[in-house]
């Protein structure tokens, strides 16, 4: 089973169990707790306090998947350019990289790109399995050019305040479901029993990730020329985690490199939306028509807009990025109601940092 099929099977699980039948069971919307990949630097790398002379120490992070998406191993084609996979960057900043070592004839080496994957956590016999986690070390390089741990190399007349700043970029995925319903006269259902209702808001599962669909409303549109039935759906789209989401058509490598613009864009891209198993491209935007005389789809785009939560005293944010994405789908109707799941699929990028004080002891005060 691969891995996409693997976390469709874990969102449907975890549907089953969060609805019972299908019912318009209206969810209260809130502010949503996400996971991804955390970063953090490790115990003592590097140290609260060292001395001027040239003290060697350690610096290393920690990668901890703690969402549901599968980061795959990079692997590259003959022109040496990345043909598959998820490359992660981690970016050490705050410092000046000469003054720690890191530095040589080629150039200073703050990027250490991860390109192994990252599995994900999952349910194994209704057991969460918890994901990866790896360790990014850097190296520094010594007067001969030898790698070697990083080391301070400046004299000092009194203490020094240094701010390691370590920065990750990766990129991630969402599935959300829900079940939707549809029927051979949605307009006429509130006059008669009904199985399950069109009209209104729909109860969601997300798989662990930053970002999640908050909120799932459906309503009848009518009917094609065909006289399938028409539906509308609105998805609200929320960040859910600290970090900072930017378009997944940019690449990793170049996240501190990127425009101010790139980095508060707020971008998520819906790749994909299914209902029961088939793909309805008509909720992907329309780029134009094949040699064949098909139509040509690419993911739609979702701008989050920030909301101010002070003084909303059931959140523990400051504020909230959000986004709402709609699209008219068309189901084929027989006789009477039925439910079905719809999945969306979101894709982007993440940017999340921590950070690390430590002291720089003057010789002659270092105890």
């Amino acid at each position: 089973m691969d891995a996409k099929n693997a976390l469709i099977l874990a969102a449907i699980f975890m549907l089953v169990f969060s609805v019972s039948g299908c019912n318009n069971e209206k969810v209260t919307e809130d502010t949503l707790v996400g996971k991804g990949i955390t970063l953090e630097f490790q115990p003592g790398a590097p140290p609260s306090q060292i001395s001027e002379d040239d003290v060697s120490f350690d610096v290393s992070v920690k990668l901890d998947n703690e969402g549901e998406h599968d980061l795959e191993p990079v692997t590259y084609g003959a022109d040496g350019s990345v043909k598959s996979g998820d490359p992660v960057s981690v970016f050490l900043l705050g410092v000046n990289p000469n003054t720690v070592g890191l530095c040589n004839a080629d150039g200073c080496h703050t990027e250490m790109e991860y390109l192994d994957g990252l599995t994900g956590a999952h349910y194994v016999n209704n057991e969460v399995v918890p994901g990866q986690v790896n360790y990014i070390n850097w190296i520094a390089f010594d007067e001969d050019g030898n790698e070697v741990s990083p080391y301070y190399k400046l004299d000092l007349t009194s203490d020094q305040k240094l701010k390691f700043v370590a920065q990750l970029c990766y990129p991630y995925k969402t599935l959300t479901t829900a079940e939707a319903c549809f029927s051979d006269n949605a307009y006429a259902q509130a006059t008669g029993a009904e199985t399950c209702s069109v009209s209104g808001d729909k109860t969601v599962s997300n798989s662990e990730a930053p970002v999640k669909i908050s909120k799932i409303t459906e309503n009848p549109a009518g009917k094609d020329s065909e006289g399938r039935g028409k539906y509308s759906f609105t998805f609200k789209i929320q960040n859910a985690m600290d970090g900072t989401v930017f378009p997944y058509t940019k690449s990793v490598s170049e996240c501190t490199n990127l425009k101010v613009a790139d980095l508060n864009a707020n971008q998520i891209a819906v790749t994909g939306v299914y209902v029961g198993g088939i793909a309805k491209p008509e909720c992907l935007k329309r780029v134009g028509v094949d040699d064949l005389g098909n139509m040509e789809y690419k993911p739609a785009t979702v701008t989050l807009i920030k909301r101010d939560l002070e003084g909303d005293t059931e959140s523990t944010k400051d504020d909230l990025w959000e986004g709402t994405f709609s699209c008219t789908l068309t189901q084929e109707t027989g006789s009477g109601d039925y439910s079905d799941i719809i999945q969306i699929e979101l894709a982007y990028n993440y940017y999340v940092q921590a950070t690390k004080e430590i002291t720089v002891k003057n010789t002659l005060d270092f105890e």
